[in-house]
């Protein structure tokens, strides 16, 4: 199983913590003791989630209050016009911040592939893991549905400009 770049140092302190381990059981610890460096850096691990966790959640709440606004700016008769992303850059910028928060999701669950590995499962690293997994997930689809309603938002807008403009091409072309 080769992970996730960003994991390759965590893979490594796993591998030495299993070298380490092995040799501390056949040098008689008893396997408590000789599995703690794996309950020390589980627990490094979700201290590490813990403030991802709180950073990602201030990314969502600006995603679900971009698309709480776009909701209320469409739903508006006089907004329906503005706010046009004509070249894309929101939607692509959108795009791209899904795309950090799909891997970060991969690689949440790498790691906790990666201990499971070598034999070690934590209750806390798996509750934390299925914690950040959801807010990854509930933020990509928040992130998608904002995609989506400033698409439709657009093309309405778009259409309507162009209707607008219609009767002025007509006044054009009679007049020439």
């Amino acid at each position: 199983m080769r992970p996730h770049p960003v994991n390759n140092g965590i893979w490594a302190m796993l591998s030495k913590i299993k070298k380490m381990e092995q040799r501390l059981r056949s040098a008689g610890l008893p396997m408590v003791l000789a599995r703690l460096p794996y309950w020390l850096l589980a627990l490094q691990y979700c201290y590490s989630m813990q403030s991802k966790m709180a950073r990602i959640e201030k990314i969502a709440l600006r995603i679900r209050a971009w698309l709480a606004s776009v909701q209320e700016l469409s739903a508006r008769e006089e907004a329906r016009t503005e706010l046009l992303d004509v070249r894309q850059d929101m939607r692509d910028d959108i795009e791209c911040t899904k795309r950090t928060l799909w891997d970060l999701r991969e690689i949440c669950i790498d790691v906790t592939r990666l201990f499971s590995t070598v034999g070690y499962s934590s209750r806390r690293l798996a509750r934390l893991q299925e914690q950040l997994v959801k807010l990854l997930s509930d933020s990509y689809e928040s992130a998608t549905q904002l995609q989506q309603l400033l698409a439709e938002h657009d093309a309405a807008a778009l259409a309507l400009l162009r209707e607008m403009q219609a009767p002025e091409r007509r006044v054009t072309a009679r007049g020439a």
